[in-house]
């Protein structure tokens, strides 16, 4: 779904989301009388509809126990249909023409007789679009010998897909056929006749939604050629307006089936999120009036790629379908499941006769949402430890948005990250709370189409311009060799497979940070993502991390919690109400927050008492979300919690910063002309989340990051990226730091973590007990004590473990200490005598007695604020060091500084590798520096 570019000549088809064809049985038969756990629906007449799931999104496939507990609930549900098309299933789509080896037939079989078993039609679709020649037989015969090889497995259904691929033909198919529409209808028409014409047979064309259709969808050749020419028995697919539709119109669909000259099965990407790596959709099926049902031949929605989140979509897609299945407006009674006692009934607002009422009144998004977190929050409740039913797969997807228009280095990895966000959809191994540089959402990349070979993408090929940080260790993928180069010898076959796979990434990065799924899961992945065996997942049993509760302990999931979870990641377009209340809060706060600025006289009591109010509600709304995460991560199922972890972390973590960020507000904030300036230039201002902005024809990844994405950008360091990735831990943990403003009471906790830390690694501390003052006297007292509004520390169960410090310029702040800090210390420090070795203690007194060497005014121009910032080593958590400066820069940017330094020892090579993972480097040596210390700076 990240064809965000389309350029024109005859229709080229952009990479986005892949509306993999998608198809859906013809539709299994609509039930007749159907009670399924959840909805109970009145005996209709049979009419063939195919409603189900397609696997159809970029990144690690689901593994054969996922998708077999996929078919249970779709038939508990009443859905029909199960479409075969993971992207990255190497034989579906790069390696098309190989056939399956002896293991992955058995797995295939496997999958189809578990389809079978539950009443489920299985559909298997091949995209050999990205390199096939048309016209050359050969081609065509190794197609069909791929589908007859699918076909002895008990596979009846089929689907062929030409989705997100180059539109223009090579110059041999030119020769045979007027049209790439000429082309893809000649072969689809031959393999569905070559294949006995099966009753359910789909085709995915290039021009597979509305803003693809050049020039547009009624006056488009392609399709009206796909319209006149493909046979009539066959399905075409469709994803709507967009490649992910809002809304999906009866105008819309009544038009496209005229040219169609047949009902579509829509494959909708509402759900899907591989385009964005920070984005999971939890929202209710909706914008689809039930009056579509009997205007189309199916829907298939393509999902979030972390199949445990999927709950919600399949459930609400399942409530949607039966409200007016098979075109016959009847009630629906909904209710929780056999045992359950929950019941919801959906009824219509007006009373009236059936006459009066309008079919889109059957259906009640909020009403089937809670239906469904209902059900799901049983599940969160039954003791499921993370093994074979899952293994790790799309991207857990921890980080950062490119909101700025600049690049910024990310210090986190050698590779450079304008948008350090999560990695779309994990490739066959790729754990799941990796980055993947490649993994393409939604839709491929024109590039990658044309191109045989899936390598790296270069960052300028993301759309927004953006790369995502490698950090992927990923095994081969097996893969034979093509069928017209039987005589490669298998080394090379397998050097091909490892120099194609989709899924490359940079080794070297996944060290340094660790999924829990990876960690359980590094060496149990198989090659060969969908074809995994069940012996190859079997994996270890979860154990608590040493800072986390015990299992079936904590307090209990809500059901209110579940509905914050779907509020903060609701749907493409839209967040939920809750997210949106906080979104709006924050906005006021920060555009309001000269009532409670530092130079202000605080006359207006009114409006000051009104700040702080909804300031104390603001924060009790962050509270809420911390406390959801805390009681998500104690859940008895773990299986559900590590698809949900990396976004949960996410949005704990930027909400945390901003949290502290709206505590430092109150009274530290400054009413300079230069802030007010920067809150007029429209980031303080804007009321609106980023989604309201899309123009009619956006896609949705025209804005990236979804709910932590807003708050970033509504920071005054939205362009850190760096900062804001932080990768979850290595396994699941609900221990919590938080992160305030300093207050005066925190000065010996200060104190004490600052001589702890500095003697941390001496053989000999140098410093004895007559003097426990000096270190913190000296390292951070002036900031404590002369500019403590820029100050932060860090909070555990414990106490404090850390700070961060700093002064927003540090040329008055000299002055100041020169004029009251320095006496007091020399009073209280005695100057030593100089003719004698000195000790450290004594070198760090003397310092006091002589007088500092002053930066020079070119680089205090550029990084005009000094920080200090430090950890305690008991913190293992990386991310919190960079929340810490998160929230000092921000409060350094918010008060008008453009750059920020720090001083580190020549031999301190903790703190400067420290700094350096905080984004601060090393900056080239001036006239006028100290020539014992090394400056390190970072860019405001």
């Amino acid at each position: 779904m990240v064809q965000k570019d389309k350029t024109l000549e005859s229709p080229p088809v952009d990479g986005e989301q892949s509306p993999s064809p998608v198809s859906g049985e013809a539709c299994a038969e609509a039930p007749g009388p159907v009670e399924e756990s959840g909805i109970a629906v009145e005996p209709t007449r049979h009419r063939k509809f195919i409603s189900g799931v397609v696997e159809g999104f970029y990144g690690r496939p689901w593994t054969m126990e996922q998708r077999k507990e996929l078919f249970r609930r779709q038939q508990k549900w009443g859905l029909n249909t199960y479409l075969y098309a993971p992207k990255d299933d190497y034989k579906h789509r790069m390696f098309w023409r190989e056939l399956y080896s002896v293991e992955e037939a058995e797995q295939l079989m496997t999958l189809i007789g578990a389809a079978k078993e539950y009443g489920i039609e299985f559909i298997y679709a091949i995209s050999p679009g990205l390199d096939i020649t048309f016209s050359n037989q050969k081609e065509v015969s190794a197609l069909k010998r791929k589908l007859d090889q699918v076909t002895h497995f008990g596979c009846k259904s089929f689907a062929l897909l030409f989705d997100d691929i180059d539109h223009n033909m090579c110059p041999a198919d030119k020769e045979v056929f007027s049209s790439f529409a000429h082309a893809q209808v000649s072969i689809t028409n031959e393999i569905y006749q070559y294949l006995g014409e099966p009753e359910t047979f789909l085709f995915c064309p290039t021009e597979y939604c509305g803003t693809f259709c050049y020039p547009n969808v009624t006056q488009s050749p392609y399709l009206h050629t796909v319209g006149e020419k493909l046979l009539p028995s066959i399905d075409v697919l469709w994803t709507g307006p967009k490649v992910v539709s809002k809304d999906i119109t009866v105008e819309s669909i009544e038009e496209v089936s005229k040219i169609l000259r047949r009902a579509p099965v829509i494959w909708d990407n509402i759900h899907a999120n591989d385009y964005d790596q920070k984005r999971l959709f939890l929202g209710p099926y909706k914008g689809r009036s039930t009056e579509l049902i009997p205007r189309l031949k199916g829907v298939l929605t393509n999902p979030n790629c972390e199949f445990e989140s999927n709950f919600v979509a399949i459930h609400t897609l399942a409530t949607w379908y039966k409200s007016n299945m098979n075109g016959v407006r009847k009630d629906v009674v909904m209710t929780d499941g056999e045992d359950s006692t929950v019941s919801i009934q959906i009824k219509l607002e007006n009373e009236g006769s059936d006459e009066e009422l309008e079919t889109d009144m059957l259906y009640s998004p909020q009403l089937a949402l809670k239906l469904a977190l209902t059900e799901w929050l049983s599940e969160f409740c039954v003791p499921h430890q993370y093994n074979s039913r899952q293994v790790p797969q799309s991207g857990a997807k921890s980080t950062a948005i490119d909101v700025s228009p600049m690049a910024a280095p990310s210090l986190c990895s050698s590779t450079t990250v304008t948008t350090v966000f999560q990695q779309p959809i994990m490739s066959p191994a790729m754990p799941p709370l990796c980055l993947d540089p490649l993994s393409h959402p939604l839709a491929k990349r024109p590039q990658e189409e044309e191109e045989v070979e899936v390598e790296k993408k270069d960052s300028d090929e993301e759309p927004m311009e953006m790369v995502v940080e490698k950090m992927v260790d990923e095994p081969e993928p097996e893969a034979e060799a093509d069928p017209e180069e039987k005589h490669v010898g298998p080394i090379l076959a397998d050097k091909m497979a490892e120099d194609l796979k989709p899924m490359d990434t940079d080794k070297e990065s996944l060290a340094e940070s660790k999924s829990p799924e990876e960690s359980i899961q590094e060496d149990s992945g198989s090659d060969i993502a969908p074809m995994q065996t069940d012996d190859q997942l079997k994996q270890d049993v979860f154990v608590p991390g040493p800072n986390e509760k015990p299992l079936f302990t904590a307090d209990p999931i809500t059901l209110e919690d579940l509905s914050l979870l779907a509020e903060l990641f609701y749907l493409p377009y839209e967040h939920g109400n809750k997210a949106v209340q906080m979104l709006k809060e924050f906005n006021w706060l920060r555009a309001n927050s000269s009532v409670v600025s530092v130079n202000c006289k605080r006359k207006e009591t009114d409006k000051v008492a009104e700040w702080q109010s909804r300031a104390k509600k603001f924060e009790e709304m962050c509270c809420s979300v911390i406390q959801m995460f805390t009681r998500l991560s104690n859940s008895a199922n773990r299986t559900i919690l590590y698809d949900l972890y990396p976004y949960i972390w996410d949005i704990k973590s930027i909400i945390s910063m901003v949290k502290s960020f709206v505590q430092w507000l109150d009274g530290r904030i400054l009413s300079t002309s230069f802030y007010c300036y920067w809150i007029d230039s429209g980031r303080w201002c804007r009321s609106q989340s980023s989604a309201q902005f899309l123009r009619e024809d956006q896609e949705p990844w025209a804005f990236r990051g979804g709910l932590a994405g807003e708050f970033q950008r509504l920071l005054p360091i939205d362009g850190a990226n760096d900062l804001f990735y932080q990768p979850p831990p290595s396994m699941p943990t609900s221990k919590l730091y938080s992160i305030r403003p300093y207050f005066p009471k925190d000065e010996a906790a200060v104190y004490k973590i600052c001589k702890e830390m500095y003697c941390e690694g001496l053989e000999d501390v140098p410093f004895s007990d007559e003097d426990p003052d000096l270190i913190g006297d000296r390292l951070v007292g002036g900031l404590l004590t002369l500019s403590s509004e820029y100050g932060f520390v860090l909070e555990d169960e414990e106490g404090i473990c850390g700070y961060a410090l700093g002064t927003v310029d540090v040329k008055p702040f000299i002055k100041k200490c020169e004029l009251s800090w320095i006496p007091f210390m020399q009073e209280k420090y005695n100057k030593p005598d100089c003719q004698k070795d000195l000790t450290e203690a004594e070198k760090m007194m003397l310092s006091f007695h002589e007088e500092e060497e002053g930066l020079p005014d070119s680089f205090l121009s550029n990084f005009p604020s000094l920080i200090k910032v430090d950890i305690h080593a008991k913190v293992t958590d990386p991310s919190v060091a960079k929340s810490m400066m998160g929230c000092l820069l921000s409060s350094l940017k918010a008060n008008g500084s453009l750059g920020a330094f720090c001083k580190v020892r020549q031999t301190d090579k903790r703190m400067l590798d420290f700094y350096s993972k905080l984004g601060c480097f090393e900056v080239a040596k001036m006239e006028g520096f100290p020539k014992d210390v090394i400056i390190m700076g970072r860019s405001l």
